[in-house]
C-alpha cells in the first residue's frame, strides 16, 4: 500500500490534465506548489521520453528510494532475457526501443569494434534506468565505471581495456576520457579538439619581432626589385619614354599566375601576350636576352660598370642543369622585345609580348624605399651565430643540464663543433626565457632541432592509433564520401609501385604483416593521408590536438606564426599547401637492402616539422622472419659492417640503445647544406650501384637529390664518408619527438618500426635565401618533372610579408610620436 501510495503521489499530469499513461478523468488541481528539488538532486529514473521522476536520489546513487530497490529487482530478472537475445528471432521481436537489433554481416571495409549506437554527447539509459557506456553506447556490459568528476559519463570496462589502454579504471573513476578532453567516441572524434592559444607580445617585444624580420626580409625584396627594375629599364628602352605605361593584368584574389616556360610562380611584373595568353616571367625574358646577345640582354649583363658573361647552362650545388629557354628554338630581338613562341612550345607565334602588373607599376618599388629606411634602426649589435651555451656543452665542458640538451649525432673532425644537435625537452621551449633566442642561433646555422615529449606534454592524451583515427574517418566516408575514397593508393616498399589497398585493411597490416610475393614481408607506405583539402573535416580533432602541441608556435602556427612567412599571405589569395599531412608506413629495425621502408634522400623547398605520433613493432610472421633472416645472411657476404644498422656509432652517449630490444621509431640522415656539393659528386659517381628492387638500375638522372630515387645504404653511408669526408647527422627519433629540418638540408629516413608521421611546412626569416636558391633550382628541372612547379610562391611571401611588417614599424612609430 505505502509503495502504491508513493507511486500514486509523484504520477504528474500532463497538458491535457489526465494522469500520465492513464484514461481516467482529469485530477483536480491541487491547492498547494509541490517543490521539486534541484536537477542534480533528482532521480534519474524517466521512461525515456518525457516523464521523470521528481523525488530526491539517495546519497551516493542516481536514484530515489523506492527506484533504487525496484532497480535490482528488476535487472535480475532481466539477466535471463539478455542470454536469450543472441537469437536473430529474439532480436528482431523485441518491443523495447532500447533493445540491440540486429545487423547485417560487416564487410573488410567496415570497422571492427563494439560500436552500435548513434553518435550522441551525454549518457544516455534504458527503460530500466541503466546507463549506456558513452564510448560504445551499450548496456549488456557488467562493469561500468562513472566518472566522479561530471557525475554524468561512464564507460563499460571493455571500452577501457580496447581504446584507453593508457587509462586505468580507477583513473576513468577519477576523471573520464570526455572530461580530459581525450575521449575518442565517434561523436567526439568531430569534435574540434584542442585550439591554439593566441599568443599576445607586448609592445617592445613585437617592435623586436618585426625587426628581426625586416633584417631577414629586406635583401630577398632587394633582390625581387632588382629584377624589377631591369625588366623597367628595357621597357623604357623599347617605348623611348621615361614614364613607362603598363596595363594591369585582371585575376582575381584567389589565383595564382606561373610562367608558361619555366612553371615559376609571377609575383608582379611579366610579360603576355595580348593574343593567346601566353605568359613568360621577368626571368625567363632576361635569359632569353643574354642568350641571343640583344640589347636589352646587354643592358642586363650591365652591372655596377662590370660585364659579365651568362653561362648557357646554371651551375646549381655542383650540378649543372640546363635554362629552360635553352631547350626552345626560340629568341628575342635585338632591341630586347620578344615575341610569342611559336605553337610547338605554347604560344601563337605572332604578337609581342606585352610587359604587364599585377599591382600598381612602382609599388615594390616604393615598398623597398620604405623598408630601406625602417631598416636604419633595426642592426643587431650581438653575434647570432654563436652558441655558448651549446659551445660549451659540446666540448665536454658543459655541466649536466646543457647535456641533456645535446644529442650528440655525428663524428666530424674540424674546428666547427657541430656533432651535437639541440635537443630540449617541449617544457625547456616553453619555460626558458632564452628558449626561442637559443633556437634561432641553431636555426640560423642551418642545424636540424630535436624537441622531445612534444605529444606527452603539448597533448591531451588523444589516441593517435589507427584503428581510432579510422572510426572517425568511417563516419564521414559512409555520409559524405563515395565508396572509391575507401581504396587507397599505396607505395608497396619492395618495387616502390603504387597498390590500391582497402584503407581498412592497410590499418589492420599496420602492425600484422601480411604476405608478399614469395613470403617476402609487405611493407606499404601511405602519404598524404587523408588529403589536405579533406583533413579538417575527417579529423578535426587530430588536426586540431597536433597543431597546438607543436613548438615555437611563433614559427610553426599556420595561421597566427608571427615568424611564420606563411601566415602573412592575405586570407583572400591562394595559398600553398603546407600541411599538415600525415605519413602512416609499416617498417623493420633490421636494414633489408631490398623492400626497405624509406623515405628517398631529398630536399625540402621549405622548412619542415616531422612529429612520430605514434609506433608500434611489426610482429612478422615465423616463416617471415626466416627468410629475412637468410636475406640478411646472404647480403651481407662482405663481412661485418663498421656501421650498424640503427647508425648506433654516431649515437654513443645514448646507452638505452646498446640493447637490440630498445630503439625508436624512426632513423634519420640529415646532411649539411655546406656539403650538398659533394653528396651530388658522390651520388654522380656511384649512381648505378643505386637499384631498385629486383635489381633494375636507375639508369638516368635529372638531378641526384631532387629526383628522389636513391636512399643511402650504411655502406654508401660509409664510402661517402672515406671518399669526400661528408657525414650526415644520424639520429634515432622516438616517438613523441619532433624533428625540424632547415630548408636546403637533404635527408632520408627509414622506419625501424610501423610509424605515424604529422608533417607540417612553414617558412621561416632564417631560411629565405636557401627557399629561393630551390626555387631557382627547381625552375631548372624539365617540365615532366615532378619538382619543376614553383608550390611554395616564396616571392609572393616576401612581399607580402615587408608590406605587413613595414606597415607595423610604422604604427608604431607614429603612435610614439603622438
Amino acid at each position: 500500500m505505502e509503495v502504491a501510495a508513493a507511486d500514486s503521489a509523484i504520477t504528474p499530469t500532463s497538458s491535457t490534465g489526465k494522469a500520465e499513461g492513464s484514461n481516467s478523468r482529469p485530477a483536480k488541481r491541487r491547492k498547494f506548489q509541490r517543490v521539486y528539488p534541484e536537477d542534480e538532486l533528482r532521480c534519474r529514473r524517466s521512461d525515456g521520453k518525457g516523464w521523470r521522476c521528481i523525488q530526491e536520489r539517495m546519497e551516493g546513487s542516481i536514484y530515489c528510494e523506492h527506484h533504487n530497490s525496484t532497480k535490482s529487482k528488476i535487472s535480475f530478472r532481466a539477466k535471463p532475457k539478455k542470454r536469450r537475445l543472441s537469437s536473430p528471432k529474439r532480436l528482431l521481436s523485441a518491443k523495447s526501443p532500447r533493445r540491440l537489433t540486429a545487423r547485417p554481416a560487416k564487410s573488410d571495409d567496415e570497422e571492427e569494434d563494439r560500436t552500435g549506437g548513434e553518435m550522441f554527447n551525454g549518457t544516455k539509459e534504458d527503460e530500466n534506468g541503466n546507463s549506456l557506456c558513452h564510448q560504445c553506447q551499450r548496456n549488456d556490459q557488467e562493469k561500468v565505471i562513472y566518472c566522479s568528476k561530471c557525475n554524468l559519463k561512464c564507460y563499460c570496462s571493455p571500452c577501457i581495456k580496447a581504446w584507453y589502454p593508457l587509462l586505468s579504471e580507477s583513473g576513468v573513476a577519477v576523471a573520464c576520457p570526455f572530461c580530459r578532453g581525450n575521449c575518442n567516441c565517434k561523436a567526439c572524434l568531430h569534435t574540434c579538439g584542442l585550439q591554439m592559444e593566441t599568443v599576445k607580445w607586448d609592445e617592445d617585444v613585437t617592435q623586436e619581432f618585426l625587426k628581426y624580420l625586416l633584417i631577414k626580409l629586406l635583401p630577398c625584396l632587394e633582390q625581387v626589385h632588382n629584377e624589377q627594375r631591369d625588366e623597367l629599364k628595357v621597357e623604357r628602352s623599347l617605348q623611348r619614354t621615361s614614364h613607362v605605361k603598363m596595363e594591369k593584368a585582371v585575376i582575381s584574389a584567389d589565383q595564382c599566375l606561373h610562367c608558361d616556360n619555366c612553371s615559376t610562380s609571377i609575383v608582379d611584373y611579366h610579360r603576355s601576350c595580348p593574343a593567346c595568353g601566353y605568359r613568360l616571367c621577368i626571368t625567363c625574358c632576361r635569359e632569353l636576352r643574354l642568350k641571343c646577345g640583344s640589347a636589352g640582354g646587354a643592358q642586363a649583363k650591365q652591372q655596377d660598370g662590370k660585364e659579365e658573361e651568362e653561362p648557357e647552362s646554371v651551375e646549381i650545388q655542383g650540378s649543372k642543369l640546363e635554362k629552360p629557354v635553352q631547350s626552345y628554338a626560340w629568341a628575342a630581338s635585338s632591341d630586347g622585345s620578344i615575341k610569342c613562341p611559336p605553337l610547338s612550345q605554347g604560344g601563337c607565334g605572332g604578337c609581342e609580348l606585352g610587359l604587364k602588373t599585377l599591382f600598381e607599376p612602382d609599388w615594390i618599388a616604393k615598398l623597398a624605399m620604405d623598408a630601406e629606411m625602417e631598416s636604419y634602426n633595426t642592426r643587431t649589435e650581438h653575434d647570432p651565430l654563436h652558441c655558448s651555451i651549446c659551445d660549451l656543452g659540446g666540448g665536454g665542458g658543459g655541466g649536466g643540464d646543457v647535456k641533456k640538451k645535446l644529442r650528440l649525432a655525428s663524428h666530424r673532425n674540424g674546428e666547427k663543433n657541430d656533432n651535437y644537435l639541440y635537443c630540449p625537452s617541449r617544457h625547456n621551449v616553453e619555460d626558458e626565457s632564452e628558449g626561442l633566442v637559443h633556437f634561432q642561433k641553431h636555426w640560423l646555422r642551418g642545424e636540424p632541432v630535436i624537441v622531445c615529449d612534444v605529444v606527452l606534454e603539448g597533448g591531451s592524451g588523444l589516441s593517435w592509433d589507427p584503428m581510432v583515427m579510422w572510426r572517425a574517418v568511417r563516419e564521414t566516408m559512409k555520409n559524405k564520401f563515395e565508396k572509391n575514397t575507401r581504396t587507397v593508393a599505396a607505395i608497396d616498399c619492395l618495387d616502390w609501385q603504387e597498390v590500391d589497398v582497402n584503407i581498412h585493411q592497410f590499418f589492420t597490416g599496420y602492425k600484422d604483416s601480411k604476405n608478399h610475393k614469395d613470403g617476402w614481408p609487405q611493407l606499404l607506405r601511405l602519404k598524404d593521408w587523408p588529403p589536405s583539402s579533406g583533413f579538417e573535416e575527417q579529423l578535426p580533432k587530430h588536426r586540431a590536438e597536433f597543431l597546438a602541441m607543436l613548438p615555437f608556435q611563433q614559427y610553426m602556427n599556420p595561421k597566427t606564426g608571427f615568424l611564420n612567412l606563411a601566415a602573412k599571405l592575405p586570407e583572400n589569395t591562394m595559398k600553398p599547401d603546407l600541411g599538415p599531412r600525415m605519413y602512416i608506413a609499416n617498417g623493420l629495425k633490421e636494414e633489408l637492402l631490398k623492400g626497405d621502408s624509406v623515405i628517398k634522400l631529398h630536399k625540402d623547398i621549405a622548412d619542415s616539422v616531422y612529429v612520430l605520433m605514434h609506433t608500434t613493432e611489426v610482429q612478422l610472421l615465423e616463416e617471415q622472419r626466416q627468410i629475412v633472416k637468410d636475406w640478411i645472411q646472404k647480403s651481407n657476404h662482405k663481412g661485418e659492417s663498421k656501421w650498424s644498422s640503427l647508425g648506433a656509432k654516431y649515437d654513443v652517449d645514448r646507452t638505452a640503445h646498446t640493447r637490440k630490444s630498445v630503439y625508436g621509431g624512426a632513423l634519420w640522415d640529415i646532411f649539411r647544406r655546406q656539403d650538398t656539393p659533394k653528396l651530388e659528386a658522390y651520388l654522380r659517381k656511384h649512381w648505378e650501384e643505386f637499384c631498385i628492387p629486383d635489381h633494375w638500375v636507375v639508369d638516368s638522372v635529372v638531378h641526384p637529390i631532387h629526383d628522389q630515387a636513391v636512399f643511402l645504404t650504411s655502406d654508401h653511408k660509409r664510402k661517402l664518408k672515406e671518399e669526400y669526408d661528408v657525414e650526415a647527422w644520424t639520429f634515432e627519433q622516438n616517438e613523441g619527438e619532433a624533428v625540424l629540418i632547415p630548408a636546403g638540408c637533404s635527408y632520408q629516413v627509414r622506419n625501424l618500426k610501423s610509424c605515424i608521421h604529422m608533417v607540417l611546412e612553414f617558412v621561416s626569416p632564417e631560411s629565405l635565401q636557401e627557399c629561393l636558391q630551390l626555387t631557382s633550382e627547381f625552375r631548372c628541372l624539365p617540365k615532366s618533372h615532378h619538382a619543376n612547379k614553383d608550390k611554395l610562391e616564396v616571392k609572393k611571401m616576401i612581399v607580402y610579408g615587408a608590406t605587413k611588417v613595414v606597415h607595423s614599424l610604422q604604427q608604431i612609430r607614429d603612435s610614439c610620436d603622438n
